[in-house]
């Protein structure tokens, strides 16, 4: 199905793009009468184009979206039991009564109404070791004891607002997944971890700003290519404190063995002070 989506000469493509000959889906640029017309006398002008787009508006979750917000844009409803459209003042009149657009809809899926919106039919995306983006993996990724930084660093800040944008654009397009809300919460902890130093000359306070930086934007790289989310995911799981760039290094590790003898030292010549 075509997305609905307006250009910059006002044209809006038919949420219905692909049913009875409507091939291109565009329907001019006459706002909103020139859409209106075209859905009413194309798509919905006899019961059985009426019957056609109701089972697949009930079974297709896409194809429900796009037309909930074409009607949204023109300010209209459709009664899904007569397949009419309305103005969101005008009621819909039956033999049993009347059926009204509430404004409490708006949030929901009401201007389309009677019939639910369907399941996405969306199978939760797979992380290897047989994990799926679900709110036990957020609770896992967050429990995970790692630091993040206070500012994003001025030269990461573009790099970081795009793939922000891009991971929204995804939330909005699929706003039913799991998968993508997981996702857009796990991405600021996945890619903006504090850097460690794994030595003397990372500690220098130039070079570890340059390696932090450095750091962030590998990240968000990671982030945007395929199996990428997956791999910052799992370096979070598995990182148990230590730093997004690795292990700590050999000269940290050496100071860490004199602290370790000076201290075993120290114990010794107590203990031989006690004895005295």
């Amino acid at each position: 199905m075509a997305s609905s989506s307006s250009t910059s000469e006002g044209t809006w493509s038919c949420p219905f793009k692909g049913f009875h000959c409507c091939i291109s889906g565009v329907c001019g640029s006459k706002g909103i009468s020139r859409m209106i017309s075209h859905l009413k006398s194309v798509h919905l002008s006899t019961d059985e184009r009426k019957n056609v787009l109701r089972e697949a508006i009930t079974t297709d979750y896409n194809l429900f979206r796009e037309l909930e917000v074409t009607l949204k844009v023109f300010d209209q409803w459709m009664c899904g039991k007569c397949m009419k459209l309305h103005a969101l003042s005008r009621a819909c009149h039956h033999p049993d009564g009347l059926v009204r657009f509430s404004e409490g809809m708006r949030d929901g899926s009401g201007n389309i109404v009677g019939i639910l919106m369907p399941p996405t039919n969306e199978l939760p995306a797979k992380v290897n070791g047989g994990l799926v983006f679900d709110v036990e993996l957020l609770d896992r990724v967050f429990k995970t004891p790692i630091n993040t930084v206070k500012s994003i660093p001025h030269n990461c800040r573009y790099a970081f607002n795009q793939a922000l944008k891009t991971t929204l654009y995804r939330v909005v397009a699929k706003p039913g997944s799991v998968d993508e809300w997981v996702k857009l919460l796990l991405f600021p902890r996945c890619t903006l971890q504090v850097f460690k130093p794994r030595n003397r000359q990372e500690s220098r306070s130039g070079n570890r700003k340059n390696l932090q930086s450095r750091s962030i934007l590998n990240a968000l790289a990671t982030w945007g290519d395929e199996g990428g989310i997956t791999s910052l995911v799992e370096s979070v799981l598995n990182s148990s404190g230590v730093g997004f760039l690795g292990h700590e290094g050999s000269d940290k590790q050496e100071e860490k063995s004199k602290a370790i003898r000076s201290v075993n030292s120290n114990s010794d010549l107590s203990y031989t002070m006690h004895i005295i």
